[in-house]
């Protein structure tokens, strides 16, 4: 996937749970961090990023990601959060 392995910012990493995991290449779309101190990332801007680092359309992206992420099931240590568009 996204290979690039990003450090995140100290005032994110100091908050973060002892057993938190953090998904590589997609610091851009962490939107902030729970109250169990899991990363949470938005799901609009993680198919953004898939789109800016590779050659694919947002409908490619959108199935990467919910292949490759989505399926990834983190183990509730880390949340992926939809915009309220979605449910609308």
């Amino acid at each position: 996937m996204i290979t690039k392995n990003e450090e995140l910012p100290a005032d994110i990493a100091e908050n973060l749970a002892d057993d938190a995991l953090k998904l590589d290449g997609l610091n851009e779309a962490i939107i902030g961090i729970s109250t169990q101190g899991y990363l949470v990332y938005c799901y609009d801007k993680i198919v953004d990023v898939i789109m800016n680092n590779g050659e694919m359309d947002r409908g490619e992206a959108i199935e990467f990601a919910d292949y490759n992420i989505l399926g990834l099931d983190g183990n509730g240590n880390w949340t992926i959060v939809y915009p309220t568009y979605y449910y609308l």
